[in-house]
């Protein structure tokens, strides 16, 4: 990863540490606007990863439907 995509380098950060950074900076500055960014990104991971599990859940329960109707079909 480059400086350019990470330039206060707040993916190294903690929470705990993005939080304060948050805290120290006015809001509407470049700081504060990539620490809510880097604080949204984070909270959204898990949720794809939810999504992507129900997903594929949906997609075997279909190919899985489609077979057994395929196979009793006379």
């Amino acid at each position: 990863m480059t400086t350019s995509e990470d330039p206060y380098q707040l993916k190294k950060k903690s929470n705990r540490e993005l939080h304060r950074w948050i805290a120290g900076h006015q809001p509407g500055t470049d700081e504060y606007t990539a620490g809510i960014l880097e604080l949204m990104r984070r909270n959204d991971a898990p949720f794809r990863k939810r999504e992507l599990i129900a997903i594929g859940l949906a997609v075997i329960s279909i190919a899985i439907a489609i077979f057994v109707i395929v196979i009793t079909s006379p």
